[in-house]
């Protein structure tokens, strides 16, 4: 009797056991945090945001986009500008029952909001990191055709719920400004879900530690608004950021000394426009995308 085919059978058998044993055959995608449609009522999926998958924490760490930085020892001269329009959003999505007008103000319908970035992708918009606007207007590094820069203030829960989904949907980068001391509480995200934004390569700026209006702080207060809540960011995401956004876009000469002391690098103000320039990095200007900004009218914002 011809035994082969027996021995081949059982050895095939025994390659499959040890397989199993070791977890089975492991997909493509394991490993690797993903983005799932939003408005999905998974358990492990939190409302339609970034779903927990396997991954040990050095592969996390892994794909944080974090590099040191700092202003040249000599100043561009003549001062570098680059036509740059960034965006200004706050929440995405529908506005609760009983909202008062400030909040709905603030708030843009999650099918607006996907209706803009369909239009950037469209039309070819690449939309940037603030470490490419930094590298632009400092060391010449130029932008990519059709940049924009996207921004989201205080950091509210539905950006992550919503608003992050859309990005990944389009292929899309942001940064999220977030109010240090507000983190955890109720319409806000959780520290968990601020480092998951980071580890995604999404960039994480400080909106200070309690949103107050810098220019009417003493000296103490003004350092632990801004040193503080860099200081709370580090803690959580490991490494240093380098990025302001002034609480209703309210600075001046003292808030700008405390801001620099502080670390932060680039700094975003409400002042409309698009021509960000070296000799202010720390007045840079954006575009308030409203709750009733229309696709065409984001369209005039960003041309």
């Amino acid at each position: 009797m011809n035994l082969r085919p027996v021995g081949g059978i059982l050895t095939l058998l025994a390659i499959l056991l040890i397989a199993a044993s070791c977890g089975g055959y492991s997909s493509p995608e394991n490993g690797l945090a993903t983005i799932e449609g939003a408005g999905t009522n998974s358990a492990n999926n939190d409302a339609g945001a970034i779903s927990s998958v396997s991954r040990t924490e050095s592969e996390s760490e892994s794909r944080t986009k974090y590099e040191p930085l700092a202003y040249p020892a000599v100043l561009p001269n003549p001062s570098q500008v680059v036509k740059l329009p960034i965006m200004m959003f706050h929440h995405i999505g529908d506005p609760p029952a009983g909202a008062d007008e400030i909040r709905i103000g603030l708030t843009l319908p999650a099918a607006e909001f996907d209706a803009q970035m369909s239009y950037l992708k469209q039309a070819g918009y690449q939309p940037v990191t603030q470490t490419q606007l930094f590298k632009s207007i400092f060391e010449g590094v130029p932008l990519p055709p059709k940049p924009v820069l996207l921004t989201f203030d205080d950091g509210y829960a539905d950006n992550y719920q919503l608003a992050v989904p859309i990005l990944q949907k389009y292929g899309f980068t942001a940064t999220f400004n977030i109010i240090t001391g507000m983190v955890g509480n109720p319409d806000y995200m959780t520290w968990d879900q601020v480092v998951e934004l980071d580890r995604q390569g999404l960039e994480i700026g400080s909106h200070t530690a309690s949103h107050p209006d810098l220019t009417l702080l003493s000296a103490a207060d003004l350092n632990l608004e801004l040193t503080g809540s860099a200081e709370s960011l580090k803690s959580h995401l490991g490494h240093p950021v380098y990025w302001l956004c002034y609480p209703a876009g309210k600075y001046d000469e003292d808030v700008l000394k405390y801001a620099r002391a502080a670390g932060y690098l680039l700094a975003v103000t409400t002042k409309p426009g698009e021509n960000q320039s070296s000799d202010e990095p720390l007045a840079l200007l954006r575009y308030r995308v409203r709750s009733d900004t229309t696709v065409e009218e984001f369209q005039e914002l960003v041309r």
